[in-house]
């Protein structure tokens, strides 16, 4: 019988909340709702939180920044990782929208080797690339015209049945990138 996959494992363990719902509702786990702050302030709030995570990469335990606590879950600096590329991704989904009419993305899923190799990377490197995107992300929000916010991105679906497929306004894609920086944080140091 095959191992399970990453995706597997987190979904037996509940992680089934539609996560893309961050851009308009207030998140049941870890109660952010970026979606009810003023779009412009987005951006700032990523910024902030880099430099969270900046501090919980240097303070923390080298050990347990590259320890998965149990199967499906992440390690630390994986999570850390995550939140990085998200900014990255999510940035780029941005410039997208506002360069055509309501371009197709894919689903953002890295593999499991690229989760696996997050596990070796420096952390002052992982935070000083944190703040380099949620500082470009914030240079890209500051930088759109009013109605910008509500042009729109799809997503596609993962898998056919497992993860749908969803329209995401500009001011609903930075959401989601606050909301992940935010709540990844809160699984990495514990406390969610």
């Amino acid at each position: 019988m095959a191992e399970p996959s990453l995706d597997d494992l987190r979904r037996a363990r509940g992680e089934g909340w539609e996560w893309p719902r961050a851009a308009t509702d207030e998140c049941p786990q870890c109660g952010m709702h970026p979606g009810a702050q003023p779009p412009e302030m987005l951006g700032a709030m990523a910024v902030e939180l880099a430099a969270d995570w900046r501090e919980f990469l240097m303070a923390a335990d080298d050990e347990y920044l590259r320890t998965n606590p149990a199967p499906g879950v992440f390690s630390p600096i994986q999570y850390g990782a995550h939140v990085r590329d998200i900014l990255r991704v999510y940035g780029d989904r941005v410039l997208l929208a506002v360069a055509e009419d309501d371009p197709e993305v894919p689903t953002f899923h890295p593999s499991e080797d690229e989760w696996a190799a997050y596990n070796a990377l420096d952390r002052a490197e992982l935070a000083a690339e944190l703040e380099a995107q949620a500082d470009r992300l914030e240079a890209i929000l500051d930088a759109l015209d009013d109605d910008a916010w509500s042009r729109t991105v799809t997503r596609q679906a993962l898998v056919a049945g497992t993860d749908g497929v969803y329209r995401f306004t500009v001011a609903g894609i930075a959401s989601y990138a606050v909301h992940e920086a935010h709540h990844h944080l809160l699984d990495a140091d514990g406390t969610l």
